[in-house]
């Protein structure tokens, strides 16, 4: 909700503990700082931040550390996440209600208040959080008890359990908001998982009506002797039963053994048999479904699991061995042993069996992996001996060949690089029967397996620089030669065009001098570049090591120093004509000794440059004076530098936004830009040199008379033209930012206004649905309302972004219009939910409860059935055991009638509550009918009272009865039997008296 990227697999996402701290954000309402890294370090960093934000707000974590999130433990981290819903969700939930009942367990409360909904259905009799839920009823009559209108109940019996969990998921989804977290045939199953099913409740919860008192609470807390029972009368299997007191924290990863030496009672191994058999099922479903390389971790909690079924077992056979035990329950616990030793056995055998097939598997993929490896290594090894084997290339367009296939050889050995470093971190895994010789043979294998890669990877790194250092020192030289070459040319040329003799005057000659001047100062400055050339050649003929490819580098540079020799000689030749005809035609000492002291000033800089320079670096390329050769270069290139920012200028106009759009794509505009980019990036370097050639030039020009304007209009043009370049680049990538940005600022937009058109959309159904109360209407109408208001943040950020827009040149008017009419459309929609929320809530008020209804109704029923008991008990009170019975009863009565005193008192209140808003003749109806109601339960209260008292009264005096017509009839038994026996003594008055006196 957030608008953060989701969260697709959870335990790779939550790896670097971003997510968790974004989630933690939310919970909290806090910021909190994350790692800007991404390294292993950053993501420690992260998760360590998140468990101390959860140890602040007294989250419990037992055994979870920041190590096992970074490394993916499934387990830990699906813990961690069931920390933050207990602390969040359920807990939060229920903190009210646990603060009033000043109860701490949240599992007993939530199971209290389902075992109270679900009363009324006798099909439904929850004991847990996992087996009673499989057949769906439960979750059905949990939302029928509170929404019967949404469903038929008679319909969801006849249903199957996959079918029920569909129904119940679906109306929790369409009609109270509830996703559909769980899946029916992840519940339809034996053992449900007991935290999902805790989670989805919670939910349940917290949109339903909560009714838990301490009556329900103190029923739970009875449930482990009422389940002895109720298996003792047969009324329930073992299956259906089999999770009744499972511990609240217990999971596969930790299961708990209740049986010990000392406590050795029936109730205490049948927990701890349940536990087991619990954990045994649901690590036979995970064994099967897991990968076969995946057994290591499987076994490791096998064992840590043993002992829990050792423990069992001992117990079961000293409960047999006390012989205390009836003969049905002694066979049964040997059944029980017989069958979880079974299970136990066949698990670890066959997880034992997959191991061992694991560990050949590895072996047999292990040597497969070497062989693959010292087979390619034989290969590569034979590759270059072949390639060791050629001689150096002749030209330069057979090195490039072996070049290019170096290169290939390089390819092949970064794809091999890879199988090569997983080798690194391979775990040697070798037979055990075959002793520490096959792990030392194994190991000295990699040893070698290294040595030769090693020294492949040396090899062709070491042939890669001398191949490059071949093919850069070879283009220098034949560059160099190039443009030695063409230097020699036009020299050549300019000195055949210098007039020797028959000058017109003394101006043409002294122009032919001057010529022949600048020709010795240049070829002064170039002796120096043809003695590096040789030197070059020289070199790389030395690396090459090739007859062929020396010969033709000697022959060049031989023909190179000949044409040299030859305009040297020619040069000398011309300078003696020109100081023949300075005297043939009598010119002053002072152009004689400038014509003569001319070519003897050059001849010794030359000679200069020869003897006393020192030899410059290698391959360093050679600076070219500014004469004709350079002119033409210089034109060259920025003739095509000037074309090149023509064609730059047409694609950036063409890539310009001349108008903003509401949504335009932009990804195409910025590759263009970003080729122009790139290619002024690689210019930069190309006009840094042709202002550097240009100003040599200039100056070259300027000392030899020569006219500098075409230079100086072209180097403005250049000058000129790269501004611009560089202006309309940011100009229109200022543009594509904006426009990105309306495009961002529009499509949040969007979000919004599709948000309120659902809203709009849901006002209008619920106007039009007969289907649902306003109760729960009115609660759908707080829940939209709530999500409206929640959204005021997005739009304060977007008000903020249109005046950040607007505040930019030329801002287009539909940012503006665009915001006004959604803040129009968010206020509209917000004043009809408002409306409609208060409109609900006074009809709901209007209106009496269901839950009203259902409460007076139990309360009348319970009464009636008070009322008919207590008639009872006052009949047939003959003996005094049916007195003892009566009493028994009387005072049971009492009870129960004194236990809804809560509901006569809730009741009350709301009945008296009904003064406020409740129609006058719906008013007038149930203040009469709970006024009956409140005089039946105070009449009938008074009445069993004195039953009590009078029972109470009657029972002793009944039993003092008893006592002496016992005596009493003793006596007159006695009597009868002495007067049938003794015959009265006629005459004998003291007899007579005697026998009198026995007889009394």
């Amino acid at each position: 909700q957030s608008g953060k990227a989701p969260v697709k697999d959870m335990f790779t996402d939550l790896k670097d503990g971003r997510k968790l701290l974004d989630l933690l954000e939310g919970l909290t309402g806090k910021p909190l700082p994350k790692e800007r890294g991404s390294t292993r370090v950053h993501a420690l960093n992260n998760v360590n931040r998140v468990l101390q934000v959860l140890h602040q707000n007294n989250v419990e974590l037992v055994n979870i550390g920041g190590t096992d999130i970074v490394d993916g433990n499934h387990k830990l981290t699906l813990g961690l996440l069931w920390s933050i819903i207990l602390h969040w969700q359920v807990k939060d939930v229920m903190k009210n209600i646990m603060s009033d009942l000043q109860q701490t367990n949240s599992e007993k409360i939530l199971l209290s208040w389902v075992r109270q909904s679900t009363r009324p259905y006798s099909q439904v009799n929850v004991l847990n959080f996992t087996t009673s839920w499989a057949d769906g009823l439960a979750f059905n009559a949990v939302i029928h008890r509170h929404k019967p209108e949404l469903f038929s109940w008679d319909k969801v019996t006849k249903m199957s359990p996959v079918e029920r969990l569909e129904n119940a998921f679906n109306i929790a989804k369409n009609h109270l908001g509830i996703e559909k977290l769980l899946d029916p045939e992840d519940v339809a199953v034996q053992l449900p998982d007991k935290k999902s099913i805790i989670m989805y409740l919670t939910s349940l919860f917290e949109v339903l009506p909560k009714q838990v008192t301490m009556e329900d609470i103190r029923e739970v807390e009875t449930l482990p002797r009422r389940y002895k029972q109720e298996c003792e009368d047969g009324e329930f299997s073992v299956q259906q039963t089999v999770a009744l007191e499972e511990d609240q924290d217990s999971s596969r990863a930790e299961t708990p053994s209740t049986v010990t030496e000392v406590d050795m009672d029936l109730d205490s191994y049948q927990v701890a048999l349940e536990e087991v058999l619990t954990w045994l099922l649901s690590a036979e479903d995970a064994f099967r479904e897991q990968e076969e390389i995946s057994v290591d971790g499987f076994m490791m909690e096998l064992t840590a699991h043993q002992s829990s079924v050792g423990n069992v077992l001992q117990a079961g056979n000293q409960l047999v061995a006390q012989g205390n035990l009836s003969p049905e329950e002694e066979f049964e616990i040997q059944e029980q042993m017989l069958l979880l030793n079974s299970r136990w056995e066949e698990l670890r055998v066959e997880s034992m069996d997959r191991q061992s097939r694991l560990h050949d598997m590895l072996m047999e993929l292990q040597k497969q992996q070497l062989q693959q490896l010292s087979d390619w290594l034989t290969v590569t090894e034979e590759r270059i001996q072949k390639m060791e084997s050629q001689l150096l290339v002749e030209d330069l367009e057979s090195l490039q060949k072996q070049l290019e296939e170096h290169k290939s050889l390089q390819s092949d050995l970064e794809a091999e690089q890879v199988k090569v470093n997983s080798l690194t971190h391979m775990v040697v895994i070798v037979d055990e029967s075959s002793g520490e010789s096959a792990t030392a043979i194994l190991e000295e294998q990699l040893q070698r397996l290294g040595e030769r890669w090693t020294a492949v990877c040396r090899w062709t790194e070491d042939r890669r620089v001398k191949l490059q250092e071949i093919r850069l020192l070879w283009q220098e030289l034949l560059e160099e030669q190039c443009l030695l070459k063409a230097w020699l040319t036009e020299k050549e040329e300019a000195l055949s065009k210098v007039q020797t003799s028959n000058f017109k005057d003394q101006t043409d000659l002294s122009v032919n001098v001057r010529k022949l001047a600048i020709l010795k100062e240049d070829l002064g400055m170039k002796r120096q570049t043809l003695d590096q050339l040789n030197e070059l050649g020289q070199d790389v003929a030395q690396i090459l090591a090739n007859g062929k490819a020396s010969s033709k580098i000697d022959q060049d540079q031989e023909e190179l120093t000949q044409r040299w020799d030859s305009l040297v000689q020619k040069l000398e030749d011309y300078s003696n004509q020109v100081t023949q005809a300075v005297g043939s035609v009598g010119m002053s000492q002072v152009s004689q000794k400038t014509a003569a002291e001319a070519p003897l000033k050059e001849q010794a800089v030359a000679k200069q440059s020869r003897h006393e320079l020192p030899p410059p670096p290698l391959p360093k390329k050679r600076q070219i004076p500014g004469d004709s050769e350079a002119k033409k270069k210089f034109d060259a290139e920025s003739t095509e530098f000037l074309n090149w920012i023509s064609k730059s200028k047409s694609a950036i106009q063409a890539a310009d936004i001349k108008e903003y759009k509401k949504m335009r794509e932009t990804s195409s505009m910025k590759e263009k830009l970003k080729v122009i980019e790139k290619e002024r990036a690689e210019k930069s370097q190309m006009l840094d040199e042709l202002k550097r050639s240009g100003h040599i030039l200039l100056d070259q020009m300027g000392k030899e008379g020569l006219p500098t304007v075409d230079i100086k209009s072209v180097m403005e043009k250049i000058f000129s033209g790269w501004k611009d370049v560089v202006q309309n680049l940011e100009e229109v990538a200022r543009k594509i930012k904006y426009q990105e940005d309306i495009n961002a600022y529009l499509k949040e937009m969007n979000e919004l206004e599709k948000t309120l058109t659902e809203k709009d959309d849901w006002l209008k159904k619920a106007s039009s649905s007969a289907s649902q109360s306003s109760a729960v209407l009115k609660d759908l109408c707080q829940q939209e309302l709530t999500h409206l208001v929640s959204l005021s943040p997005q739009l304060e950020h977007l008000k903020a972004t249109c005046k950040t827009l607007t505040s930019q040149p030329m801002p287009p008017n539909f940012i503006q219009e665009s915001l006004s009419d959604l803040l129009d459309h968010f206020k509209l929609t917000r004043q009809k939910l408002e409306e409609r929320h208060q409109q609900l809530k006074k009809e709901t008020e209007r209106q009496l409860s269901r839950e009203y209804l259902e409460s007076l109704q139990q309360l009348k029923d319970a009464l009636s059935e008070l009322e008919g008991k207590q008639h009872c008990i006052a009949s047939g009170l003959s003996e005094p055991s049916k007195v003892e019975t009566a009493l028994q009863q009387a005072k049971t009565v009492c009870e129960t009638l004194e236990a809804q005193k809560p509901r006569v008192d809730k009741l009350a209140e709301e009945t008296k509550a009904l003064e406020k808003h409740a129609s006058l003749d719906i008013k007038n109806t149930y203040m009469q009918e709970f006024k009956d109601v409140q005089g039946r339960w105070d009449k009938l209260k008074v009445k069993i009272s004195k039953d009590v008292k009078l029972l109470e009264e009657i029972m002793p005096k009944l039993r003092m009865f008893e006592t002496d017509s016992k005596v009493v009839q003793k006596w007159m038994d006695g009597v009868k039997d002495f007067l049938m026996t003794e015959k009265a003594v006629q005459g004998d008055t003291e007899g007579l008296q005697r026998q009198l006196d026995q007889c009394t």
